[in-house]
């Protein structure tokens, strides 16, 4: 510690059982540490009442509060009278500022669960609506690149189409065609079931062919795809951002959108049409061995009974465009949440859920609209 003289920075003389400290130095935080060395158990031994003087021309700053709170609250514990005499109208006029502004407690309001809730809609439905108009502008800047391929078409990273065929496609079959056909055994068990009943077992064939070939087999294959590749895209898209590799992209002159989205957007619209036409035929295998087992009708049977049924190519045909579009819609949602990310790890995983999600509901919602239509 610093060796000083402390009568150059303080005075101190005690009377009796009175004493008064009077400061001569400047009161700033650069000479806290004499002040500091002043020892008040020492001094102020067997006094009853102290007094502290702050002359005309006295300098301070905001230190002075520190040092004169410290000895209002030793002389309080001592039981000790603390008066401060004070010729200084800056000082009078500091310290009546800083008394009134003494913390009082802080009383946390009850949170009202009623304007939180339409606190927390609004901000919800805020960002939803962000979100929507994000979304358009990303498929219209898709849509401008599509119109504008034949122009760009060596900017494509083609060489990545193939590599993405088998892991939409190939990779995918198996799992889509066990759900597919497993669906198939459930309408086709259920609707024997029910229509043994009205003797009208001869329309099962009608039932499940249309039922798989127009709906199921798009929809069942359009959420596993887009749970199981659509993830996938959101996340290496999402982790490609967070390591700024896009920004590299950018910098180098390619483009992310025909760089990193059409050879994925390309392989789900391809993939889709083809498995949903080889899912198809697992769905109506499944629903004849339910009408086997239930109904017992032999192989040739349901398939007489299939081929006179109303069952057409527009059903089938129209399955197959379904499951194009959506396609596209795991492929750009996918690829629109990756570059949605920012961050870090946590980041990706939130984004790569909502990828999920928004593919699912836009693939029912799309579905919805075609049987409406359709």
């Amino acid at each position: 510690m610093k060796k000083i003289n402390i009568k150059e920075y303080i005075i101190f003389n005690k009377i009796d059982d009175s004493a008064t400290l009077d400061i001569v130095a400047p009161i700033t935080y650069s000479n806290s540490f004499a002040f500091n060395q002043f020892d008040y158990q020492k001094e102020l031994k067997e006094v009853n009442k102290l007094s502290l003087k702050i002359s005309k021309e006295q300098v301070f700053d905001s230190y002075l509060y520190l040092l004169v709170e410290e000895l209002r609250v030793y002389c309080k514990l001592q039981k000790i009278k603390l008066v401060v005499v004070s010729e200084n109208e800056n000082f009078d006029n500091f310290w009546e500022f800083l008394a009134s502004k003494e913390p009082g407690k802080i009383i946390k309001e009850k949170p009202n669960v009623f304007v939180e809730f339409f606190e927390d809609l609004g901000v919800k439905t805020k960002n939803i609506i962000t979100d929507i108009l994000k979304f358009v502008e990303f498929i219209g800047e898709v849509f401008i690149r599509i119109i504008t391929l034949p122009k760009n078409f060596k900017q494509v990273r083609w060489a990545d189409l193939p590599h993405f065929l088998v892991r939409v496609g190939v990779n995918s079959t198996g799992i889509c065609l066990l759900i597919v056909f497993l669906i198939g055994i459930i309408i086709g068990y259920v609707g024997a079931l029910q229509l043994s009943r009205f003797g009208v077992g001869s329309f099962l064939a009608s039932m499940v062919g249309i039922a798989v070939t127009r709906e199921l087999s798009p929809l069942m294959v359009g959420i596993i795809i887009a749970g199981r590749t659509g993830s996938a895209f959101t996340a290496e898209i999402g982790t490609m951002k967070v390591s700024d590799e896009v920004d590299a992209l950018k910098s180098f002159g390619f483009d992310r959108h025909y760089f990193l989205v059409f050879p994925r957007l390309i392989a789900t619209v391809i993939s889709l049409p083809i498995m949903v036409s080889i899912c198809n035929i697992a769905g109506i295998i499944g629903g004849y061995i339910a009408g086997n087992a239930v109904l017992g009708l032999t192989f040739s049977e349901f398939q007489m009974q299939l081929l006179d049924s109303s069952l057409s190519y527009s059903d089938v045909l129209g399955g197959i465009f379904k499951a194009g579009i959506f396609g596209a819609i795991i492929g750009v949602v996918g690829c629109f949440k990756g570059f949605q990310v920012s961050g870090g790890a946590e980041s990706v995983g939130k984004y790569t859920t909502s990828s999920v999600v928004t593919a699912i509901f836009l693939i029912v919602f799309v579905d919805a609209i075609f049987a409406f239509i359709l």
